[in-house]
């Protein structure tokens, strides 16, 4: 049998003011899963993603990919696991997106050759070549989050952790990016307030509060649950309500 992506135990983290952000988290992450996050602000959605490649460390046990959790194995970790960043430009600060996709490998130690061959596949599968000389400060938000993503996709990770995908992002941009989501093979745990997002790409979801988990299961069960939904200030997706229309005329 094939171990977890993610392995979580009793997870327990608080930041500096003493309050915890993390309660006692428990979490297991398939190969192949797309596990969606829902909570309202301050669940602890984000400071669990931020585990998932060793920026934050807390108290408990953290497997990733079959690695422990140790300064030991964080290079190995954060070269498999794939954070993106609700603000595109915490990952894009070089003069230009092309610079920034060659970041990752080149500090990675790629030769050369390399580097240039990751590079270029990866602009091309983005769509990124005509503006590959271009300043991220000049893009828009929906090329931002585009760039920020192949210069993800350019190490070739097994597990993407995305942290509010759609934030920002006009209809269509949000459309394109979901769909380019979708079709990406990798393991998935994604963050986020946009519970249509969330209908869309994930077969699992877990409910966060307050730095706990309540709840955990397939996608349909745990978004139709309107008691559930409220009692954590959530609603349920407006793409679900039409679909259930539907079926029912």
């Amino acid at each position: 049998m094939t171990s977890p992506v993610v392995e979580i135990r009793n997870l327990n983290f608080s930041y500096d003011s003493g309050k915890p952000a993390l309660s006692g988290v428990n979490l297991d992450v398939a190969n192949g899963e797309c596990v969606g996050l829902i909570g309202p602000n301050g669940a602890g959605k984000s400071t669990l993603l931020l585990h998932l490649n060793g920026i934050l460390r807390g108290r408990g046990d953290v497997r990733v990919l079959g690695l422990p959790l140790q300064k030991k194995n964080l290079k190995e970790i954060r070269a498999r696991v794939g954070l993106v960043f609700q603000d595109p430009r915490q990952q894009l600060f070089l003069p230009s997106i092309e610079e920034d996709i060659a970041f990752g490998p080149l500090n990675a130690g790629f030769p050369p050759a390399e580097v240039r061959r990751r590079v270029a596949r990866i602009m091309e599968l983005f769509g990124l070549q005509e503006i590959g000389d271009s300043s991220p400060h000049h893009l828009s938000p929906g090329e931002q989050k585009k760039a920020a993503l192949a210069s993800v996709l350019v190490m070739d990770p097994e597990l993407l952790a995305f942290d509010e995908p759609s934030s920002g992002l006009d209809p269509a941009s949000r459309r394109d990016f979901i769909e380019l989501v979708r079709t990406l093979p990798q393991t998935k745990v994604i963050a986020s307030h946009d519970m249509d997002l969330a209908y869309e790409l994930c077969g699992r979801v877990l409910v966060m509060d307050s730095g706990r988990i309540f709840a955990d299961g397939p996608r349909d069960t745990i978004l139709g649950d309107t008691a559930l939904l409220e009692a954590h200030r959530l609603e349920q997706p407006l793409s679900m309500l039409l679909d259930q229309r539907s079926e029912l005329s």
